[in-house]
């Protein structure tokens, strides 16, 4: 298969470079999931599978909730001390989302953190329908386009399973490289890195092809870094399934 090197989307994608926002993933359990949320921002919460058809909490716990189709947005509230003045308490909040026919128990911890996602998760089953059309309806090379595209937004394409890794995938005189998360669809995989500078470089997606397995394409969100700086990969490879 002929490789890609999407070179030039990174420059026309990624006008800048910015830290992953910190995408949370909830896999379903019957006990209660921690997640963080935002003190001063909505976050977000998403369901893999259809629409969100009813939610569950306590009103008196300070905070606004709001469905729309398959997603919740949940806004903390500000509590008005004796004084006059309005806090957000940092106290943990219970939720209850109904996602795919099952009820995920969340414990919202507040944070001062910029507006959260998080994403509910029932068990996968790979090389589904969503999966399969998401990968037909374009050509070739505009999917992959809009994988790298989502991948970089933090957003799952339709009927792709979203793993958060997080682990050393090599350490060299230049940089460290991090896996840190696998978006698995039926015919591709995309992986995200976090590339690390030891010294200042230039870098270049031809150069990690010997080290990757079934490449397509590979997208490099900030070429240049200084000594300590970090930027992002993208790599859609073929799913040989493994």
């Amino acid at each position: 298969m002929k490789r890609l090197s999407l070179i030039l989307l990174a420059s026309v994608v990624f006008a800048e470079e910015v830290p992953p926002k910190g995408l949370q993933v909830v896999e379903f359990s019957h006990g209660w999931n921690v997640v963080y949320v935002s003190m001063g921002d909505v976050s977000r919460i998403v369901c893999e599978k259809g629409d969100v058809p009813t939610v569950v909490y306590s009103q008196e716990k300070e905070m606004q909730v709001k469905i729309e189709g398959r997603n919740v947005f949940v806004k903390l509230v500000p509590k008005e001390e004796d004084n006059g003045k309005k806090v957000i308490l940092d106290y943990p909040r219970e939720l209850y989302v109904e996602c795919g026919g099952e009820v995920f128990q969340l414990l919202l911890y507040p944070k001062s953190i910029p507006a959260a996602t998080i994403y509910l998760k029932l068990p996968f089953k790979q090389g589904t329908a969503k999966a399969k059309a998401f990968e037909k309806t374009s050509p070739l090379e505009e999917t992959i386009g809009r994988l790298i595209k989502s991948a970089y937004l933090e957003e799952i394409p339709d009927g792709y399973d979203v793993e958060m890794v997080n682990k050393p995938a090599g350490s060299f005189q230049e940089l460290d490289l991090v896996l840190y998360r696998r978006y698995t669809g039926d015919r591709f995989v995309v992986e995200e890195y976090l590339i690390t500078a030891r010294l200042n470089l230039e870098l270049s997606e031809a150069s990690f092809l010997p080290y990757l397995k079934n490449p397509v394409a590979v997208s490099i969100v900030k070429p240049i870094l200084k000594e300590g700086e970090t930027t992002r990969m993208f790599v859609v490879s073929i799913n040989s399934g493994d």
